[in-house]
């Protein structure tokens, strides 16, 4: 992933948590965390002008070029190897999602394009949640609760002696 990518990802996540819509949790004082799939990152490298907002064009522009990676031998589909190996580079790797079995729902060990297109599509959707055609950073993130207590809040570890 580019530096101009990290940059726009690190700002949109700072932005996101610095605007948001209050303390998701009981105490006031605890930290506002936010969430970034796989498939949202790749999303966000798809903003090609640089205005923080990934547009139909864009996310027409991005499919054809990543179903260009990922089909590595150019024959118009994915083999299970190809998925993998565009999942780990392009989505950070198996946990992160989505899945092979995401794209092939007829389960053929084929990945076409048609099919990559319509999960990623679908996804986009799903992010688009005012229905504008665009996505915004704030529509890519998901907050979620705190994941670990602040560490003046932590209770000492017991370790076996």
């Amino acid at each position: 992933m580019g530096l101009k990518t990290w940059t726009v990802l690190i700002f949109g996540l700072a932005l996101t948590a610095a605007c948001g819509g209050g303390p998701i949790s009981s105490a006031a004082n605890d930290p506002v965390r936010a969430l970034l799939s796989g498939d949202a990152m790749m999303l966000v490298s798809w903003d090609a002008n640089g205005d923080l907002n990934v547009t139909t064009e864009e996310v027409n522009a991005g499919l054809a070029r990543e179903f260009a990676r990922a089909d590595a031998n150019g024959d118009g589909s994915l083999s299970p190897i190809e998925f993998q190996s565009w999942a780990n580079n392009v989505l950070g790797g198996g946990p992160m999602g989505p899945y092979r079995l995401d794209f092939d729902r007829n389960v053929d060990n084929t990945i076409t394009q048609q099919e990559f297109d319509t999960e990623i599509r679908a996804r986009v959707d799903q992010y688009d949640e005012n229905g504008d055609d665009m996505l915004t950073r704030s529509e890519m993130t998901r907050l979620v609760g705190t994941a670990r207590p602040p560490p003046e809040q932590r209770r000492p570890r017991i370790l076996n002696q």
